[in-house]
């Protein structure tokens, strides 16, 4: 653990800058009124803190992507905010556009994350769920600044609906998911959190006894987050300590009131108007809370570095330099489980399969020969790095599962080589950054009758959350896979180098 380089420090913080004055400017402007001042603050300023600190000390899967996408949003946050000038109607909705497909794309990124999760009780699966919240805010600009009234909203209901996931969906996440995994206090918070927010929508939608429940639920999970960035910001120094104390406290304040509109609502009490809410409330979670909250939390931050073990979801083919850098990056790891896992009883859990097909041509030395080469691999439409590593103990390899569209990157090492007059191949064990946890074995053997065959066995569970959704899905694609791979073998590479010469 590291703290940042200077550069990114001054990088960041110039960025957080410039979108402040800008946010100033256009404000002093266009004089819009004041919910709208402070949704496009989160734009500016309060969705690239996030991104940053996401990238920097939440680190999971994809965490390298989000800080360019850091640096660019305000400059995409200017066509939301000039939206603004016109009328509410179409040309305001399109002018939005930009940002909405802004949101999608980290939305997508929040969603591979989570997807690519080995466990759902890191903290930090709050911040990936805020990414996601954010194409729901993106969503709601565009409608607010369409003129459009969904479900008979008002245009006040419309456009707070917007701010609620900027902040509450975004802002909230992102910091509750940070102070969660600082002070090591589990997952129980950040899910109240995740769980609140789209409770809080539904509960406006719905109305009635739901509302006023969904209201108190949020409310109680900003309270405890409140607590905990209290927490964490009298253990900081300097600045940072200041700014979360400070945030700390202004999350409070501003839960404390959204409580009380809550029970006011419910039970007939004189309180401030929705108007007076957005103005105090909506002020001390902008500014307070989420303006000098993730401020104080990006100077606090250290560099984090587990996303080197996160199974990452690709679209297309990563290319060699990524899987070198895994590969040199899973060299340093010891395996999932201990080394002889398919030479024992199937532990609780794990799943154990084998696969296996006569070779026609009966060639011992030719198959012997598509193993060597990483045939079976090659007509599977897996990459690794080395391309054709040696088959020896102790290998590691940064490997490329193509998925549809989509490709799933792993690593590998070698654990056992078989290499007899009548039998060959390797065993090869997963490695931290792989989407399951066991071994495979890859093995040709020729028999007294001069036949010959290859084998594969594996011994295996899950060990993402995406392949935990669907598991029929995922034997398919397993199976498929290993199909080809046996295919490969059997034809000793032929049918691939044929291929290779027709492209």
């Amino acid at each position: 653990m590291t703290t940042p380089a200077a550069p990114q420090r001054d990088r960041w913080i110039a960025t957080a800058v410039a979108g402040l004055l800008v946010w100033i400017g256009w404000a002093v402007a266009v004089r819009p009124e004041w919910t709208a001042v402070l949704l496009l603050l989160s734009p500016f300023v309060i969705v690239p803190l996030g991104l940053r600190l996401a990238s920097v000390a939440l680190a999971g899967p994809h965490a390298p992507m989000l800080r360019p996408l850091a640096q660019v949003a305000p400059l995409i946050a200017l066509s939301a905010a000039v939206s603004f000038i016109p009328d509410v109607g179409p040309l305001a909705a399109v002018l939005t556009v930009p940002w909405l497909l802004f949101t999608l794309i980290v939305a997508l990124l929040g969603v591979r994350r989570i997807m690519s999760r080995r466990s759902l009780l890191d903290p930090a699966i709050a911040v990936d769920a805020g990414l996601a919240f954010l194409a729901v805010g993106g969503a709601w600009l565009t409608i607010s600044r369409a003129g459009l009234n969904p479900l008979g909203f008002s245009d006040a209901i419309v456009q707070l609906t917007a701010v609620h996931f900027h902040y509450a969906g975004f802002a909230l996440p992102f910091v509750v998911g940070f102070v969660a995994r600082h002070l090591n206090r589990g997952i129980a918070v950040p899910a109240a959190v995740i769980a609140g927010v789209p409770l809080t929508a539904i509960g406006i939608t719905a109305g009635g006894n739901l509302e006023w429940v969904a209201a108190t639920f949020m409310a109680l999970a900003g309270l405890a987050t409140a607590l905990f960035l209290l927490r964490v910001g009298m253990k900081a120094s300097g600045a940072a300590r200041s700014l979360t104390i400070v945030a700390g406290l202004a999350l409070a304040g501003g839960m404390s009131m959204a409580l009380g509109w809550a029970w006011a609502v419910k039970f007939g009490w004189n309180y401030l108007g929705l108007e007076g809410m957005a103005a105090t409330h909506g002020s001390l979670n902008a500014l307070g809370f989420g303006l000098l909250g993730l401020v104080g939390l990006n100077l606090l931050a250290k560099v984090d570095e587990p996303h080197e073990t996160s199974v990452a979801l690709l679209v297309g083919k990563p290319n060699d330099r990524h899987l070198k850098e895994l590969a040199e990056r899973a060299a340093s790891h010891n395996t999932t489980n201990a080394v002889g896992l398919l030479n024992r009883p199937v532990p609780d859990g794990f799943r154990h399969k084998v696969w296996h097909r006569t070779i026609d041509h009966g060639d011992f030395a030719q198959a012997t020969a598509a193993i060597q080469q990483w045939a079976g691999h090659e007509e599977a439409g897996i990459s690794r790095w080395p391309a054709h590593p040696p088959i020896a103990v102790g290998e590691t390899l940064g490997i490329s599962i193509p998925v549809g569209p989509l490709a799933v990157t792993a690593s590998c090492r070698i654990v056992d080589v078989v290499d007899e007059p009548n039998r060959y191949g390797f065993t090869y064990a997963t490695l931290p950054h792989h989407p399951e946890d066991g071994e495979e074995s890859f093995i040709v053997e020729r028999h007294d009758d001069g036949t010959v065959d290859i084998t594969v066995t594996a011994v295996w569970r899950a060990s993402i959350l995406a392949n935990h959704l669907c598991p029929p899905l995922t034997d398919y694609l397993q199976s498929r896979a290993i199909g080809m791979y046996l295919d490969g073998i059997a034809t000793g590479g032929t049918s691939v180098n044929e291929e290779l010469v027709a492209c």
